[in-house]
C-alpha cells in the first residue's frame, strides 16, 4: 500500500511540475510567438529536458501504481 501511494504522488507531482514549467515557459514569450504550446520543446533549449524530466517522472509513477495494483 505504501508504494501505491507513493507512485501515485510520483504521478501527481510529475504531471504538476510538468504542466506548471510548460505554462511557465510559455507565458514568458510574447503574444503571438509560437503558433502552439508544442513550440516550446525546442531541444536546443535547457527547459525543454526539464518539462520532459517531468513527464518522465509522472510515466514512471503511473507504470509503478499500476505493478502495484495488478500484485
Amino acid at each position: 500500500m505504501k508504494k501505491f501511494i507513493f507512485s501515485c504522488v510520483l504521478m501527481l507531482c510529475g504531471m504538476i511540475g510538468g504542466t506548471g514549467w510548460l505554462i511557465a515557459s510559455a507565458s514568458i514569450v510574447q503574444g503571438g510567438a509560437w503558433s502552439t504550446v508544442l513550440n516550446v520543446f525546442d531541444f536546443g533549449d535547457p527547459e525543454c529536458y526539464i518539462i520532459l524530466f517531468f513527464y518522465v517522472v509522472a510515466v514512471i509513477g503511473t507504470v509503478m501504481a499500476i505493478k502495484e495494483i495488478k500484485a
